[in-house]
């Protein structure tokens, strides 16, 4: 179901409460780029600082502005399995087409206990697409692609999996422990074109927030067979996440898009704000690549 680059969509703010019709807005942009998805409430989303109510009413935004003109998947893992299937329902009762799940984080977790865990979500939320959700350098808890092969053997719904381990060699493991039938999605972006060169059907993105366009040309050009001019984007890409990654990266991405003419607010505490001098740093660099 999965294919393409779905930006891992950022939640906007006004002062503390969700900007809906920033959301919108939001959203719209990205419908008119080419994009292949929605990927709401992750790591770039503040899902984490984010309650269970807004959550639940983010998702529910998301697919009536999305209308279905393409997938929109509900990252819905939280810290226990009751709380997480509880945010799960309030996603399918949106009418989201899948939700993936991150690790429970804080506790290390045994194999055995994420398996009960991932299992125990999926039947419940059955027949909803389910994806798996590998970020363990943010949970302390790894998702082995022999442990995904074993938790999709015991349901139906476990459609694939979101791999942000930032390692090939573990994407390459997913992609030839699950087989073909499943969608291995890469979520690093300075791995997106070797990813896809490997078998990934696609790519979710935080840096495709404020540059779609780039991101969803980069990902046109290689199935359309122009690998050079793919590459020459990914380099492209590099030396942009090169340049975010030295800020905070989330208030970053909310830096380029009020730039690019979207207002969405300021991150959510306890997470830090720019500084003037390297918002500079991001207006000078989007004039160079010619979006300003």
């Amino acid at each position: 179901m999965l294919k393409g680059i779905i930006p891992a969509i950022i939640t906007p703010f006004k002062g503390e409460d969700i900007d809906f019709l920033a959301f919108e807005k939001l959203l719209n942009f990205h419908i008119n780029s080419g994009i292949g998805g929605f990927f709401v409430a992750g790591t770039n989303g503040e899902g984490p600082l984010l309650s269970k109510e807004e959550k639940s009413l983010l998702f529910k935004k998301a697919v009536e502005v999305v209308n279905r003109k393409v997938p929109v998947i509900a990252q819905i893992g939280e810290i226990t399995t009751s709380d997480t299937i509880k945010t799960g329902e309030s996603a399918v009762n949106a009418g989201v087409d899948g939700v993936a799940i991150v690790s429970p984080y804080y506790f290390k977790l045994e194999d055995s206990a994420l398996r009960a865990h991932f299992v125990k979500v999926a039947r419940t939320l059955s027949p909803v697409p389910v994806y798996l959700y590998n970020l363990p350098a943010n949970t302390g808890n790894t998702i082995k692609p022999s442990l995904a092969r074993s938790i999709m053997e015991e349901t139906d719904n476990v459609k694939g999996v979101k791999d942000s381990s930032k390692d090939l060699q573990t994407l390459e493991d997913f992609i030839s422990a699950l087989g073909p039938d499943k969608d291995v999605i890469i979520g690093t972006d300075n791995l997106i074109l070797p990813g896809l060169v490997m078998g990934a059907k696609g790519a979710i993105s935080g840096l495709a927030n404020p540059l779609p366009e780039l991101f969803a040309g980069m990902y046109d050009d290689y199935i359309s067979g122009h690998l050079e001019e793919a590459k020459k984007k990914q380099l492209l890409i590099n030396d942009i996440r090169t340049t975010t990654k030295q800020f905070s990266s989330i208030s970053a991405l909310k830096v380029m898009l009020r730039l690019r003419g979207m207002d969405v607010g300021s991150v959510r505490p306890p997470l830090g704000e720019l500084l003037p001098e390297q918002e500079a740093v991001l207006k000078k660099m989007l004039l160079e690549l010619g979006y300003l």
